[in-house]
């Protein structure tokens, strides 16, 4: 015990570098084999990594013959106001963002369209795992 008090008292900077995971996320308009959201706070990165059930592929290939079953994109995330949210996507006057909630789980889709914001859920998620990262 007195060592790890030590420890602590020596090194309080050890522990700088947080990853969240977003684990198990669901969405009303799509199904997902997998659908999982990587946060590294550090880097300023999210990675998205999922895969369409085959009916909910075979359903968005009707109108869209570009996508993928399986799939993984990066975006660049902040940390504002205790807020965790993504880069914006768009333009000046019609933009979308992300917002990850780790207290309730989940994460929002906020869009604005020329000043009028709207927050809609996007996905609900089963769980979120935090890793601490030694530097």
């Amino acid at each position: 015990m007195r060592f790890l008090f030590v420890l602590m008292i020596c090194f309080p900077s050890v522990l700088l570098a947080e990853i969240l995971v977003f684990k198990n996320c669901t969405s009303k308009d799509y199904d997902f084999e997998k659908n999982d959201y990587k946060l590294d706070l550090k880097k300023g990165q999210m990675i998205r990594e999922f895969t369409y059930t085959d009916k909910t592929y075979e359903r968005l290939r009707l109108n869209d013959m570009r996508v993928e079953k399986e799939n993984t994109s990066t975006k660049g995330i902040t940390k504002e106001n205790g807020e965790i949210i993504s880069e914006i996507s768009g333009y000046p006057a019609f933009y979308t963002q992300m917002i990850f909630d780790t207290f309730d789980k989940t994460i929002k889709l906020k869009s604005v369209l020329n000043n009028t914001e709207g927050i809609s859920i996007l996905s609900n998620c089963e769980k979120i795992i935090k890793y601490k990262l030694e530097s």
